[in-house]
């Protein structure tokens, strides 16, 4: 029986229980624990599957370990932070590891710990949300095509047709959300990683329907250092990530930040520090929790994923663009920019304990997990993916016609 611990019970953390606990998705026994620093947070989403609840804070390192001690596999469902601290966690008790992403800066740390984690014979997967995650086994179906790579490009876009009342919609950590809008990007130039503005290189990319043209920019991920350190050998010396919100969101989102919300620099008010981000995140969940949404109409978002790499295949230049595209689920009712970031996890976790994935060490999911079985799981989950293969025909050189097509604004 395979054994789990699902780290964070928030709306990652209880999209991941459900489609592991969904038996026609995710077939095989399970014994499945849920922990949070909300006790009553991770009863709610146990007692909804007939599953065991626990309460704790990650920080707590002895309770960590008690906790998570005899998992096969750990999926870390929360702010990320704490994932070094997870992923020694794991170190001790042996168990697998699966995490949501660490925003560039905590998974350049992460990688350091590949030896380790090859050594002791364990699998860690650093981010296996939808971007990172989907978006690293889309590149690395694509690069596999390929011998050599000049340029990985990951691009996501998030369109939301939802009619509501509600001020705001969040689709995962506000607090992300805030650090990808203001911390400074890092992109793989000529084979050095090297800091942008955050928000420069916008350029309006036609996207699959619905969302169709829209406008993308670069914002700090974790997929320039992935990419560069695991198409090394294929002489990578390009890659970005970019990123693409709803009009009225980014709005909102922009105003928040340059009012200072994404600040952490603590200011007076009524006598007391505050700190800015943490105290408007915390006014923003409360919103969410208490909005009725009664007369909102039903959930229509799509998300669109996308990995672009060029290279050459026998001489010859090629581009491999691979696309997944995903809406609402209709099964769940979850929302496509959450379901696309909670679902990934369990599937990988799956085929980890199935013996799907072999490699030991600690890397992206481009270099470990197999594409064609996963992109199978996520049809199941009607999440489609696509591959669209370019080769010129009017020009040798490939990327500087690109390059003149697609200047950034």
């Amino acid at each position: 029986m395979m054994k789990l611990v699902i780290l964070g019970a928030g709306l990652q953390g209880n999209i991941c229980c459900t489609d592991l606990c969904d038996k026609e998705l995710s077939p095989g026994e399970k014994e499945i624990l849920i922990a949070d620093y909300d006790f009553a947070k991770a009863k709610d989403v146990a007692d909804r599957f007939g599953l065991k609840a626990v309460q704790l804070d990650v920080r707590d390192h002895d309770k960590l370990i008690e906790v998570i001690n005899g998992a096969d596999v750990v999926l870390n469902c929360v702010q990320y932070n704490w994932n070094i601290d997870i992923m020694n966690a794991c170190l001790e008790v042996h168990a697998h590891y699966i995490d949501l992403g660490g925003l560039f800066h905590v998974t350049k740390k992460q990688l350091e710990l590949n030896d380790r984690f090859r050594e002791a014979g364990l699998t860690a997967v650093l981010g296996m949300g939808s971007t990172p995650g989907t978006m690293n086994v889309m590149a690395g179906y694509a690069a596999s095509q390929l011998d050599t790579i000049e340029e990985a490009k990951a691009i996501c876009a998030c369109g939301d047709f939802t009619k509501t009342d509600a001020v705001i919609g969040i689709p995962y950590s506000l607090l992300t959300v805030m650090e990808e809008h203001t911390l400074e990007p890092w992109i793989l130039r000529d084979g050095e990683l090297v800091p942008v503005p955050a928000g420069s290189g916008k350029e309006t990319i036609a996207f699959s329907e619905p969302i169709g043209a829209a406008d993308a920019f670069y914002c700090i991920h974790s997929e320039p250092v992935q990419f560069a350190s695991s198409f090394r050998d294929k002489g990578i010396k390009n890659a970005s990530f970019k990123l693409s919100l709803p009009a009225g969101f980014e709005e909102r989102i922009s105003f928040l930040a340059d009012l200072g919300f994404a600040s952490e620099e603590p200011v007076v008010a009524a006598g007391q520090e505050v700190n800015p981000l943490r105290t408007m995140v915390s006014v923003v969940n409360r919103y969410l929790e208490r909005y009725d949404g009664s007369n909102d109409g039903e959930l229509n978002d799509c998300d669109v994923l996308r990995a672009e790499v060029t290279g050459t295949k026998d001489g010859i230049e090629k581009e491999i663009a691979v696309e997944c595209v995903i809406r609402t689920s209709e099964k769940w009712g979850f929302m496509a920019g959450a379901l696309d970031t909670g679902v990934p996890p369990s599937i990988v976790a799956q085929m980890i304990y199935n013996g799907e994935i072999t490699e030991r060490g600690a890397f992206g999911a481009e270099m470990c997990v197999p594409p064609i079985p996963y992109f199978k799981e996520l049809a199941k989950r009607q999440m489609p993916v696509y591959c669209v293969e370019k080769t010129p025909l009017s020009s040798s050189d490939f990327t500087q016609l690109k390059r003149e097509m697609y200047k950034p604004k």
